[in-house]
């Protein structure tokens, strides 16, 4: 089974994006939902996809739970919750119930000294989820992955996923603040990572190949195992870039250096149903 672990659907006039604006640029600044992207799942062999967040409201989590009753390519909601509120356990709870909320992607509040142990609301919503099995999706550049290896100290059998791979800094220049970044967070066993968002990392547009992202990759599987590792298209967001077909062609071709098709096979599908519980 083919799973794209990690792209989005939109609607504008839900009225809540709003990072999406005319300056996003002609090919964000539309709706995007399921029937643009069908064909070419179905072209590329993907049974399904788990679809992220893109707003910070849990109006839109419902919108997206909605999508998951009529489409039947949608096998998963990661979706938002705010994490520090005092009344979050009776909010997911509410989510969770439906079959297709398989986890959350919160906004982390910017703790500039790493001090997590002062937000006890935070860590103790935090337990919640690590206590119930739920993952939570990490939206995180280089400079933060250390201090999110630090928050998961507090409650290390969270199953976190580190989403687009930590977003290294494809030019080489500052490889090592990402490298001993991501390092730290794979050292707790319930981590996972996603090899998604890497064609737009950087200037937008700007095309990459499996040869510059193949060093990244190379690293991913060295802390994570590839048993760890989750392929997403990062669609629409990777049209910036290229189409669907390509951006599963540039991870599988980085891959196919390291791995076994066995091992590809379950980048691309089989792990996704392992760490998001899949039904």
């Amino acid at each position: 089974m083919m799973i794209d672990a990690h792209q989005h659907y939109w609607r504008l006039d839900r009225g809540d994006y709003g990072w999406l604006t005319p300056s996003s640029g002609s090919v964000l600044f539309q709706d995007y939902m399921p029937d643009l992207l069908k064909d070419e799942l179905h072209h590329n062999g993907f049974q399904g996809t788990i679809v992220v967040q893109a707003a910070p409201t849990m109006e839109e989590t419902t919108f997206l739970l909605q999508l998951c009753d009529k489409e039947e390519t949608l096998m998963g909601v990661v979706g938002w919750l705010d994490i520090n509120a005092s009344d979050f356990e009776q909010h997911y709870l509410r989510f969770r119930s439906h079959p297709r909320f398989v986890g959350i992607r919160p906004t982390f509040p910017d703790i500039s000294d790493g001090e997590w142990g002062h937000h006890k609301q935070l860590i103790h919503n935090l337990s919640i989820l690590a206590e119930d099995d739920c993952p939570v999706d990490l939206l995180v550049r280089p400079p933060g992955l250390a201090k999110m290896a630090k928050l998961l100290s507090y409650v290390p059998n969270l199953p976190a996923i580190v989403d687009h791979l930590g977003k290294p800094d494809l030019s080489g220049k500052s490889d090592q603040l990402w490298a001993d970044g991501l390092r730290a967070i794979a050292k707790f066993e319930r981590t996972s990572c996603k090899l998604s968002g890497l064609a737009t990392e950087g200037e937008f547009g700007n095309r990459r190949s499996a040869q510059v992202i193949q060093p990244y990759i190379q690293h991913a599987i060295q802390v994570f195992g590839s048993s760890r590792l989750m392929f997403g298209s990062d669609w629409p967001i990777c049209l910036q870039a290229g189409r669907f077909t390509e951006m599963r062609s540039m991870i599988e071709e980085a891959l196919s250096h390291y791995l076994s098709t066995e091992e590809i096979d379950h980048v691309f599908g089989h792990n996704a149903v392992r760490i998001y519980g899949l039904q």
